[in-house]
């Protein structure tokens, strides 16, 4: 049995610090080595973090023997080739999401994480978010009866607001090439769809509208955007609508967006009313059950979006240490992914796009 987890990350870009923060506050686990392209972060972020290595080449770190797990925190392009160079190099993996840019990578690195020695998954980490993890928890509990849906909302505000990011970190998000397309549906909506499929299972067909505009970077953004779609259980169904907007302010100490759901079942609804940011000035989740509203608020619940990501690394290494699988696996990575496509499929081909079809 592995009772210490000694890991190394690679892309310190600003989301790095959030996974740092995990393996930091975890007992077991410690980062013992950066790996970053960017002349001078790597041995910053090693400095910040207590590691003792730093590497401006990702391969260095995988050759070396005293890392046992790497988390890969890259533009999307790179995440096949990176993840699967890791798992022959016999490291534990955590990606990133979303797992890939088309079907054939994600199929590729399930095929290495089922011949190689080390764990393989894909962290998103809306799921470990408290409010949303309390709501799967009183959804599961039957607190609101049978689950009916699940009604999903997102901003994206102006990019003056929230981080302070530069142009570069931002702008290979817009490129098709780097980041496999779609800033809102395919980059950020990863996290939503993967939610749906957490709370409600897997998913049979996909319906969308989704428009693109320029935002004031000149970037093309594909927003506004409706989709729905109907669950395999057909008994279940969803949608989510995302708006983005310039002239939008989202108070946010991360990314400068926010989400907030509402889930209804048989007796009852959920709701949970903040992720990213703090854009509705409501308790973190509400639920209405036997004819009553019950607040948790925030002295209740912890609802700093930071928590999520702290949760999913320790939930990486706890994974290691118990030899278990944690989630995403590469398979409901990939089932995530052509969710994903299936969606900007239905909207470019005006028609419902049944997953079957996506293969």
């Amino acid at each position: 049995m592995v009772d210490r987890v000694r890991v190394g990350i690679i892309g310190a870009g600003s989301i790095s610090g959030l996974h740092a923060a995990g393996y930091i506050a975890h007992p077991a686990a410690e980062i013992i080595a950066v790996a970053d392209s960017a002349e001078g972060i790597a041995d910053s972020r090693a400095a910040e973090w207590g590691a003792s290595k730093s590497y401006t080449d990702y391969r260095a770190l995988l050759d070396d023997p005293d890392v046992d797990a790497v988390d890969i925190i890259t533009p999307h392009d790179l995440h096949r080739h990176m993840s699967i160079d890791a798992l022959e190099a016999g490291k534990h993996v955590s990606v990133q999401k979303p797992m890939a840019i088309t079907a054939q990578e994600c199929d590729g690195m399930i095929e290495a994480a089922a011949g190689a020695p080390g764990s393989f998954r894909v962290f998103e980490n809306f799921r470990y978010y408290p409010p949303l993890a309390k709501a799967k928890e009183l959804l599961d509990s039957g607190e609101i009866g049978e689950g009916i849906s699940i009604r999903m909302s997102s901003a994206q505000g102006s990019l003056k607001h929230g981080w302070k990011l530069s142009a570069s970190t931002l702008s290979w998000r817009f490129d098709d090439a780097q980041s496999g397309g779609g800033r809102v549906v395919f980059d950020h909506g990863y996290h939503l769809f993967a939610l749906a499929l957490f709370m409600f299972g897997p998913v049979e067909q996909v319906f969308a509208f989704i428009r693109e505009e320029v935002n004031e970077k000149g970037w093309v953004r594909d927003s506004p955007a409706i989709i729905s779609w109907l669950h395999s259980d057909g008994k279940r169904q969803g949608s989510w609508n995302a708006i983005s907007s310039d002239d939008l302010v989202i108070p946010s100490d991360y990314w400068a967006e926010d989400e907030w759901f509402e889930i209804g079942g048989t007796t009852g609804f959920i709701w949970v009313n903040r992720c990213t940011g703090k854009f509705l000035n409501r308790p973190p989740l509400v639920y209405y059950s036997d004819g009553k509203f019950t607040e948790i608020g925030r002295e209740e619940i912890d609802w700093d979006w930071a928590v999520s990501f702290r949760a999913g690394m320790i939930d990486f290494v706890d994974s290691i240490l118990e030899g278990r699988q944690a989630p995403l696996s590469g398979k409901e990575g990939r089932e995530v992914f052509q969710f994903t496509r299936a969606a900007q499929r239905s909207a470019h081909e005006g028609r419902p796009i049944t997953i079957k079809e996506m293969g």
